[in-house]
């Protein structure tokens, strides 16, 4: 999933931001605002712009937490990762491991009072597939069901595609070979079901506003702003609503991290993420947490780019940057110095061992005398030294990195480096679009495997931002999502990402992130995934 990263003195915009939240005009008041305070209201920051909720297109993290909470899938998470029935009550598997007879529940219902149906998850699982949708996580369905990926491709019809529904609580879903980790994918927003008739009337408009979306999750949405944020409204029409604990949760958008700390300290947010400036003063506070994600933040290096497609130029980058400076200094969050690109806590797929310590570390150790080198050497292969724009979103933390790796590039390697600044919607247009030379990216897992990183980078991939083009990648990754052996499939993985990083330079891994918060201590059960959508309000409770 696509991930922004999440600080600075009180300003005279940061004194504007706290006004347009505590005023009328706004559609999110504060809790005081709303007759006296609802003691069952939670407020949290969603931290960036939203930008899409369509469960057929949406890429992003943000996107996907808000998703998370307002629709389910046939199987939901707990609070130790692991699959649980949801939509569906239960479910047979082949003796071959390749075909999933799902039974759903009796009784569940869309937030319209319609029947969620097993045609409901068919119809939105070839919807992403459909090669007219353009979807970016198409892949995430068609490598896995059989005969998706010909569908995907635009080479077979839908009905090739192994979805049956024998009737309306019985979905049946031949794999092209042995998942182990399939009932986990069918937790994920992209297998979310969708109602065909209350989708095709919305047309254009579907998801655009909270009336465009039908729910089935936990909670619905009554509103909806892009850029200020959304409310969630318990789902009286949820099959499990007896377990959900919070009656109404306000998520606001709110970027600043200054901001976001001083509505915390105000009780105008009841959890909030700390930047590096306030780790340090909160540390020893009760309400002060850590937690870990499979997540990755790192360099996309666009080898469409004149500059960076001169591999020592990339290789002086990956060298030329000080990863225990960043971690340790400007995070200070929990982050760890990036050795690969696939993070620490991802499984290899072997028991008893992680990805990490199958592969080893890919990262070169920083050496700026060797990265001047290399960079002096492509600057006179590539005749001039032009400067260096380096692309990033909109947040505060965004900046502190910025800042940081602006002046590592500088002082490392002799480089000229300017910042640009994007919101995080157009930072993504900025980057699918092949428009920028170097940029801060992150992406945090969709599924516990290292698969979910390594498929980003194949040439056909709309992920692919980096444009790299290495038919031995391709092949070992499309070879490892064909091979059954486990070992073997490791093998092929392990050494993909060798290329990737070690080889290519087409990315250089940053940090592995991790993530600094205050949370209210009134505020129980507080859950964040490691992987997937992260948020989880269904956990959690107040009580005060």
């Amino acid at each position: 999933m696509h991930k922004a990263k999440a600080s600075g003195a009180l300003s005279l915009l940061t004194l504007a931001l706290l006004a347009a939240f505590t005023t009328g005009c706004s559609v999110f008041q504060s809790q005081e605002e709303e007759g006296g305070g609802n003691q069952n209201t939670l407020t949290l920051n969603l931290e960036a712009d939203i930008v899409d909720l369509n469960p057929s297109t949406v890429t992003d993290v943000y996107s996907f937490n808000i998703l998370n909470n307002v629709m389910e899938g046939l199987y939901r998470l707990d609070e130790n990762e692991k699959p649980q029935p949801a939509m569906a009550e239960s479910v047979e598997t082949s003796d071959d491991a390749l075909t999933y007879t799902f039974k759903l529940r009796d009784g569940i219902e869309w937030s319209n009072g319609e029947p969620v149906t097993s045609q409901d998850f068919k119809y939105a699982w070839l919807r992403a597939m459909d090669p007219d949708t353009a979807s970016q996580y198409a892949r995430i369905l068609a490598d896995y069901i059989d005969g998706g990926a010909d569908f995907n491709a635009g080479e077979a019809e839908s009905e090739s595609v192994g979805i049956e529904t024998p009737d309306d609580r019985t979905l049946v879903v031949t794999l092209a070979k042995p998942t182990t980790f399939f009932l986990s994918l069918t937790a994920f927003p992209t297998y979310f079901p969708l109602n065909q008739e209350f989708a095709e009337q919305q047309g254009d408009q579907f998801a655009q506003s909270a009336d465009a979306l039908l729910y089935n999750g936990p909670y619905t949405l009554s509103e909806f702003s892009p850029s200020e944020g959304v409310t969630f409204v318990k789902n009286d029409v949820y099959w499990d609503k007896g377990n959900v604990n919070i009656e109404q949760v306000k998520g606001r958008v709110v970027k600043e991290a200054d901001t976001a700390v001083n509505l915390y300290q105000s009780g105008e947010l009841d959890a909030v993420n700390l930047t590096s400036e306030y780790v340090d003063q909160y540390r020893d506070s009760p309400e002060f947490t850590t937690q870990t994600s499979f997540g990755t933040g790192y360099l996309e290096m666009n080898q469409q780019d004149p500059m960076l497609q001169n591999q020592n130029i990339r290789q002086a980058i990956l060298r030329g940057l000080d990863r225990q400076a960043l971690a340790y200094g400007v995070l200070k969050n929990g982050s760890q110095p990036a050795d690969g690109f696939v993070p620490t806590g991802v499984v290899a797929g072997i028991e008893g061992q992680t990805f990490r310590e199958a592969a080893g570390p890919v990262v070169p150790e920083f050496d700026p005398g060797q990265a001047r080198v290399l960079y002096e050497q492509g600057v006179q292969e590539l005749g001039s030294e032009p400067t260096l724009e380096l692309l990033i979103d909109d947040t505060s933390e965004s900046r502190d990195i910025a800042t940081f790796l602006q002046s590592q590039f500088e002082e490392n390697l002799g480089a000229r480096v300017e910042v640009n600044q994007q919101p995080f919607d157009k930072m993504l247009e900025l980057t699918q679009n092949g428009d920028y030379q170097l940029a801060a990216a992150g992406w945090a897992a969709d599924y516990n495997d290292p698969m979910t990183f390594l498929d980003l980078f194949l040439s056909d991939s709309p992920s692919n931002h980096p444009r790299l083009r290495n038919e031995r990648y391709d092949r070992l990754v499309s070879d490892a999502k064909a091979e059954a052996d486990p070992q073997e499939r490791l093998n092929l993985l392990v050494e993909a990402e060798r290329i990737l990083v070690e080889e290519q330079a087409a990315i250089a891994p940053t940090a592995y992130r991790g993530r600094a918060l205050l949370v209210k201590p009134y505020l129980v059960n507080y859950k964040e995934h490691p992987y997937g959508p992260t948020l989880e309000l269904k956990s959690m409770s107040i009580e005060k």
